[in-house]
C-alpha cells in the first residue's frame, strides 16, 4: 500500500479508503468502468474515485513502470491549481499494491457543489443565459490552453460549472489523462472539437476563440473541421472496435 494527503489531517481517511467507500452505498455519483461516490470525513463531504483493477499487463506495468490513475489525477490537479487553472481541490491517494501488481487505486479530491455540466448548455439551444455562459467558457478554455494544458478528456460531462453572482466559475474533472505542452492553433482546435458536432455551436466557439487568440475565424475554421473530422473518424472507429470485440 501507498499513499500521498496533501495534509496530515487526511492520513486516516486516505488509509482506511476501502472502508470509507464500502460504508458509502448510497451516494454514488457515477458506476460504470470506475465507480465515483460523495463519501463523508468529518462532517465534509469529499468525491471518491474507484479505479477499475487494470488487465493483467496493466497491474505490472502501474506497478513498476508507470504511475497510476489516481496518482497521475493527483498530482495533475495540483498541477493545474499551480498554474491557476479551476479542478476540485485534491486531496490524496491510495494504491493497493501486492509484490508484482497493482490491485486497487482511489483517488480523493473536495466536493464541488456545481451547478450543471456544459453539456447542458450544449444540448439546449435555449439554455438561461447561453451565449454568455459559451463567451465566459471559451475564455476558460483559452486561458487553459495558454498555460500549456492539454485536457486529453475535453468533454462536456468534465466540465462543470457554478455561478457565483454575474460570473460563471468552470471546472474539470477527469483529469488523469494530461499533457503539459505549448498547444500549436491544430492542437487547441482539436481540443474544441471533442465538445460537440453542433455547426451552429461550434462555429459560435471557434468564433470567440478567434477573437481571444487574435486570429483570423476562417483560419481557424479549416483547422477546426480538420480536427473534428479527425475525432469523428476516431470515435467510428473505436465503435467498431467496441462492437467486434463485443460480438467475440
Amino acid at each position: 500500500m501507498s499513499y500521498q494527503v496533501i495534509d496530515h489531517q487526511y492520513h486516516v481517511f486516505l488509509k482506511e479508503m476501502k472502508t470509507f467507500f464500502e460504508k458509502n452505498t448510497n451516494e454514488i455519483l457515477f458506476q460504470k468502468r470506475n465507480t465515483l461516490k460523495i463519501v463523508s470525513f468529518e462532517e465534509s463531504k469529499y468525491v471518491v474515485k474507484s479505479f477499475k483493477v487494470p488487465h493483467l499487463l496493466n497491474r505490472i506495468i502501474y506497478r513498476f513502470f508507470r504511475d497510476s490513475k489516481a496518482k497521475r489525477s493527483y498530482v495533475n490537479s495540483l498541477r493545474l491549481l499551480d498554474l491557476g487553472m479551476n479542478t476540485p481541490k485534491p486531496i490524496g491517494y491510495i494504491e493497493y499494491t501486492s509484490l508484482y501488481f497493482l490491485n486497487e487505486s482511489f483517488y480523493v479530491s473536495e466536493f464541488f457543489d456545481y451547478d450543471f455540466e456544459i453539456r447542458a448548455v450544449l444540448k439546449d439551444k435555449a439554455f438561461p443565459d447561453r451565449e454568455t455562459i459559451f463567451r465566459e467558457f471559451i475564455k476558460f478554455t483559452y486561458d487553459l490552453h495558454e498555460k500549456g494544458v492539454y485536457h486529453i478528456d475535453y468533454s462536456p460531462g468534465n466540465i462543470l460549472v457554478k455561478k457565483e453572482g454575474d460570473r460563471y466559475i468552470f471546472s474539470i474533472i477527469d483529469v488523469n489523462r494530461m499533457k503539459f505542452l505549448s498547444l500549436d492553433m491544430p492542437l487547441r482546435m482539436q481540443s474544441l472539437s471533442k465538445l460537440t458536432n453542433d455547426e451552429e455551436d461550434n462555429s459560435l466557439m471557434v468564433s470567440y476563440y478567434a477573437k481571444e487568440a487574435s486570429q483570423e475565424k476562417i483560419f481557424l475554421q479549416n483547422l477546426f473541421q480538420k480536427a473534428l473530422k479527425k475525432q469523428q473518424r476516431y470515435l467510428l472507429q473505436k465503435k467498431k472496435w467496441k462492437t467486434f470485440l463485443g460480438k467475440r
